[in-house]
């Protein structure tokens, strides 16, 4: 990198401003908050005409084996950001409406998935624009992207509340670039009732300004992710396919955080990073930025990486590796202050809570308005400007009834899908031309 890219680099990681800074909790560190927020739990216990489905009884997979549950996940960090605490990014804010509203419809039954004790999804993504001047590697909207956005903002409001009355934690809104239709997206926050869910933003960093950062903020954004996939800008460019995407994401981040927005990282995996040895230093990147988690999103062969063999694009070594730094960052004394890493991959091994697609925890609606299981699964139940996203989620559901605990339907469906696409199909597939291969998944007649 030249002299000057480097300048730029160190002048973005100046220390966070006074005030809206991220505190990682761990340890003893942690000990008052979880006794404050155990405390706080008697009010969902006593009131349950508006908490019925929080329970402590294990038997019922409540709180207390979602607790042990997440200890066994390495979920041990606690963030604090200004007022609130973040126990996850999958959960709103600490103390706050949204995380009331949660509670109510089972939100904090994680293990109950598929079962009437958890009714709340935890994570819906809204690929509200079309539009993006990268041209990632790993992009699963790939065949998506245009010029023309086809999904009306009356949709995707019309959509948020549909979801909200069904109850979902995190709204993200995402693309394509969501910043290219900025003032829809401000628009769509204004819109939104926040005592529901917390919203968050998907971005590359491109079109980030603190003036934007603000309005944002105004509007009722309580989180951004900002893509960053390595720790060597030349690697993370290349990937991006995209000069200079590497300091627009260091900018965008330090723009969010002068205007008080939580932030986190997503980072694209590739079997580059992990072999270059460079994680160390990515996660010590991560903690000079001052953000508060880290989200490892594993590389699938979907969108961009359609033509791609699954183990090629990453291997079980690969995936050893990065779990090591994982169980490391999220345990070990020696990284007691460093950001959370979020690994849904470890999380959603079929040894584990299995896959949370479909809405048991996460559920994507795409960029043209199809509704898919998850972002790396392109196959579509049906789509929000023909027919009510709560009609499609009632056919979503019946065809992913429970948690998957087989390996991911990614990997297994890849051939297919890309046969499908080869034949002339669009993406992503109706679900009618994949079923016999969906059934067999899940073991349905």
């Amino acid at each position: 990198m030249a002299e000057r890219e480097y300048g730029e680099t160190a002048a973005l990681m100046r220390p966070t401003p006074a005030g809206k800074k991220i505190r990682i909790l761990s340890g003893w560190s942690a000990v008052p908050v979880r006794l404050k927020f155990a405390l706080s739990l008697g009010k969902y216990l006593f009131r349950r005409k508006r908490y019925p489905l929080f329970t402590l009884k294990a038997s019922q997979r409540g709180f207390l084996k979602t607790y042990q549950t997440l200890q066994d996940l390495r979920v041990c960090k606690t963030l604090k950001f200004m007022s609130h605490y973040y126990l996850g990014l999958t959960s709103p804010r600490w103390p706050s409406q949204a995380f009331d509203h949660m509670v109510g419809r089972g939100g904090l039954n994680i293990t109950a998935a598929g079962t009437p004790f958890k009714q709340q999804i935890d994570t819906a993504i809204l690929g509200i624009s079309r539009k993006c001047i990268y041209h990632c590697r790993h992009c699963y909207e790939h065949f998506n992207l245009g010029e023309e956005e086809t999904v009306p903002l009356d949709c995707w409001k019309d959509t948020i509340k549909q979801l909200q009355e069904i109850g979902a934690s995190i709204i993200t809104f995402s693309g394509g670039e969501p910043m290219l239709r900025y003032e829809g997206l401000v628009e769509l926050l204004v819109s939104a009732d926040h005592s529901r869910s917390d919203f968050h933003l998907h971005t590359s960093g491109h079109g980030v300004t603190l003036e934007r950062a603000r309005n944002l903020k105004a509007a009722g954004l309580a989180a951004a992710a900002v893509g960053l996939d390595d720790v060597n800008p030349e690697r993370h460019d290349a990937l991006r396919g995209y000069p200079g995407a590497f300091l627009e994401a260091l900018q965008a981040i330090r723009f969010f955080q002068e205007a008080g927005v939580f932030t986190y990282l997503n980072m694209c995996l590739t079997k580059d990073i992990v072999r270059s040895g460079d994680l160390p230093s990515y996660i010590e990147l991560a903690k000079g930025l001052g953000v508060g988690a880290v989200r490892f999103l594993e590389p699938r062969p979907c969108g961009a990486y359609l033509g791609e063999n699954g183990e090629d694009l990453f291997s079980s070594g690969d995936r050893m590796a990065v779990t090591q730094w994982f169980e490391k960052v999220n345990v070990s004394r020696l990284y007691r202050h460093y950001p959370f890493i979020s690994y849904e991959a470890y999380f959603e091994a079929p040894e584990r809570l299995g896959c949370m697609m479909g809405g048991h925890s996460l559920l994507y609606i795409d960029s043209l308005g199809y509704v898919v299981p998850c972002v790396f699964v392109p196959v579509s139940f049906g789509k929000i400007t023909e027919e009510k996203f709560l009609d499609i989620f009632q056919r979503l559901r019946k065809c992913i009834p429970q948690p998957l605990h087989r390996p991911c339907p990614s990997l297994a469906l890849a051939d297919k899908i890309r046969a499908k696409h080869d034949q002339g199909l669009s993406l992503p597939v109706p679900f009618l031309e994949i079923q016999k291969e969906w059934q067999e998944i899940f073991g349905q007649e």
